[in-house]
């Protein structure tokens, strides 16, 4: 794998109307002259961001409303955007958590979930790896999460997504290892973004939480990953230190730490 060069280039983004996603888009035209594919459900809020860079920027825009959650989207979204534009990169960003006591009850949420937060990536990933390989370049960013390294009660449907798109990420990149194909894996841990204050979480940590990093600069280091090739990266050191004592304690007690870390607050 080589260092990538996106200047002039199209790079997709999903969910792109609000937090990491914004914020990589931004920095993509802003930083890197990259033309971004910005990809969200909400048309409004993708034509202010498109307004936004065009106006800064003399990077070019095109926007595509699509639910990734739908079955068959990912497909819809590759056969979209490489019949509009030659594709540089995919950057699978948009995800969906659901804070709260895993019940059977809530499965059409919890498929929405799934679906988003790995089957459409899943799908998408495979899509545009045959298609770089066939240009012979190309790059796939896929933004897990700390959650897709470590159980998290309270958002099990969300941590076992993200821990499916771990293991499918790495799993691609050793298949993929010889190839002229970027493949990354990004793992964030909480970021201030407008998912972590609708799903509830915000009540629960605050507002101000230091562990919950600001999203441009978040953007900023996975972009910096992505563009030089690498395999895995884990943002901010109390993240990477987590990771490290997550894997070295027993697993009951890291259960038990988080499950009383992340308790919700009405729950006795």
């Amino acid at each position: 794998m080589k260092k990538m060069d996106f200047e002039n280039k199209w790079v997709i983004v999903t969910g792109a109307s609000s937090g990491l996603g914004r914020e990589i888009a931004l920095y993509l035209s802003k930083m890197e002259k990259a033309n971004v594919f910005i990809i969200a459900r909400r048309t409004e809020r993708l034509e202010i961001l498109k307004d936004e860079i065009e106006s800064t920027t003399n990077s070019k825009v095109k926007l595509f409303t699509s639910d990734l959650s739908i079955d068959g989207a990912g497909k819809e979204l590759f056969d979209y955007c490489t019949g509009t534009e030659e594709i540089y990169a995919i950057i699978n960003n948009a995800g969906l958590t659901a804070y709260e006591v895993a019940s059977a009850s809530n499965m059409k949420t919890y498929e929405k979930i799934i679906n988003l937060n790995y089957k459409t990536v899943v799908e998408t990933s495979l899509l545009f790896l045959e298609y770089f390989k066939k240009k012979g370049s190309g790059g796939i960013l896929n933004i897990s999460s700390m959650a897709g390294l470590m159980p998290l009660p309270y958002q099990a449907i969300y941590s076992s997504s993200k821990h499916g798109l771990s293991g499918f990420t790495l799993a691609l990149i050793g298949e993929n290892i010889k190839n002229n194909v970027n493949i990354t894996l990004f793992s964030p841990g909480g970021i201030k973004t407008e998912m972590v204050q609708s799903s509830g979480l915000e009540d629960k940590f605050g507002k101000n939480n230091i562990f919950n990093m600001d999203a441009s600069k978040v953007a900023k280091t996975a972009i910096i990953a992505f563009k030089n090739a690498k395999v895995h990266v884990i943002p901010g050191l109390m993240n990477k230190i987590a990771d490290i004592m997550q894997r070295l304690l027993p697993k009951k007690m890291i259960a038990s730490m988080f499950e009383k870390s992340y308790r919700p607050i009405d729950k006795k």
